[in-house]
């Protein structure tokens, strides 16, 4: 049987939502393809009012925090030792390498002129935010990629690579940490030069570190929020256990983000908060919905053990650090008298696209590689020198190889 038949029968034995997140992935990239063939001004609504559209407030603003449970479960299980929660660091690095992967796919597309994009390791502007979060974003998804490679090197057998992966495990973690800590804040400087143009409900100096922090609590409810789901649909083990020991975290960092938040709206904001009636119910939703809500549900002692509990806190989570992304980047932009953006069909497929992809990414890695048995007290560590085969399907007595 030919390769392309072998590759046929498998996906005919897939489920029918894989099916789907396949034909979406195909509509996402025929829609790509139209634009780099007649270029943005005829692909999208972007102008120079708004020349950030979807594309950039979903694919890059909010997907890089989506991504971001990678570091925080990188850093919680290797930097503080709290290695009971290493069953949940692979999954997070799958998920982190996917969403970076996206991402750089997101920022091609929006790229007036993706083939100069080259031209940003050409020529450095050390200025410039732009700079710095492109770097970033090329060293961090190198980290993720190198991360990934555990699994992948686990899967064909490659002991070598693989030993030296795991003794690199600490140093690509603090790496991953230190990377993630300057693009996550300097995504909120990139609205720092909007002073007449965000709204002050959301302009405020330390727009920077109110992103850094979102990102932390936001990057591990989409642990609880991935382990919740794989569980759920996929037949995975249940981590609820695990879960616990985030929910105690994470009801840390929310406070200190609610109490930088109040403090800026109370002393750092400059201009009338109450004068957009939209607006004002937008904050509202991202702030009550998004943030006090699930923070009171982290706070409650029933959650350690509720699954479902768990997965309703980090979806609010979820879906107010999304508000927020948005409300800074596009809705908080929006100027009385102007014509209102709103994203195109090409622009709107794309980004479908994109998200279906992360979805049928995961679940294909999932299925092929080992991505949820990688608990420690199941691991064996003793590596030998020479690459070969992990399981060879011969039997080892004593450290000899029997036949």
């Amino acid at each position: 049987m030919t390769a392309a038949k072998l590759v046929i029968n498998e996906i005919k034995g897939y489920h029918r939502f894989l099916k789907f997140m396949m034909v979406l992935v195909g509509l996402g990239a025929l829609a790509s393809l139209v634009r780099f063939i007649f270029g943005l001004g005829v692909t999208t609504n972007l102008n120079d009012t708004y020349p950030w559209g979807l594309w950039i407030s979903f694919d890059v603003v909010t997907a890089v925090p989506l991504a971001a449970g990678a570091f925080t479960i990188g850093i919680v299980a290797h930097v503080f030792h709290i290695k009971k929660l290493e069953p949940l660091v692979r999954p997070a690095i799958v998920t982190g390498f996917l969403g970076y992967s996206l991402v750089c796919v997101g920022l091609l597309l929006d790229l007036g002129q993706p083939q100069r994009g080259i031209n940003v390791l050409r020529y450095w502007n050390i200025h410039s935010p732009m700079f710095e979060v492109s770097m970033c974003v090329m060293a961090y998804t190198t980290v993720l990629t190198l991360e990934f490679l555990h699994p992948v090197a686990e899967k064909f057998g490659w002991h070598l690579p693989l030993r030296l992966l795991r003794t690199l495990e600490l140093p690509f973690a603090i790496l991953a940490a230190m990377i993630s800590t300057l693009h996550q804040s300097t995504l909120g400087t990139f609205f720092l030069i909007a002073v007449d143009k965000l709204h002050a409900l959301w302009y405020n100096p330390l727009l920077p570190l109110q992103f850094w922090l979102s990102a932390i609590f936001t990057g591990l409810s989409i642990v609880i929020f991935e382990a919740s789901l794989v569980h759920k649909y996929m037949g995975q083990p249940d981590e609820s256990d695990l879960l616990a020991t985030l929910t105690k975290i994470i009801p840390w960092v929310m406070a200190v983000y609610i109490a930088i938040k109040a403090y800026s709206l109370a002393f750092l904001t400059h201009g009338p908060l109450f004068d957009r009636p939209v607006l004002l119910a937008l904050f509202l939703v991202e702030i009550g919905a998004g943030v006090l809500l699930p923070f009171c549900l982290f706070l409650t002692r029933k959650i350690r053990t509720d699954k479902k509990l768990q997965l309703r806190a980090a979806s609010l989570v979820i879906f107010g650090l999304v508000l927020n992304r948005f409300n800074v980047s596009m809705f908080g932009m929006e100027q009385p008298g102007n014509l209102i953006y709103a994203p195109s069909i090409i622009e709107s497929l794309v980004t479908i696209g994109i998200i279906s992809a992360h979805i049928l990414f995961f679940v294909l890695i999932a299925k092929y590689f080992p991505i949820f048995e990688h608990h420690p007290e199941t691991v064996d560590y003793s590596i030998p020198d020479r690459m070969h085969r992990i399981d060879d399907g011969r039997k080892r007595v004593g450290g000899e190889v029997e036949a």
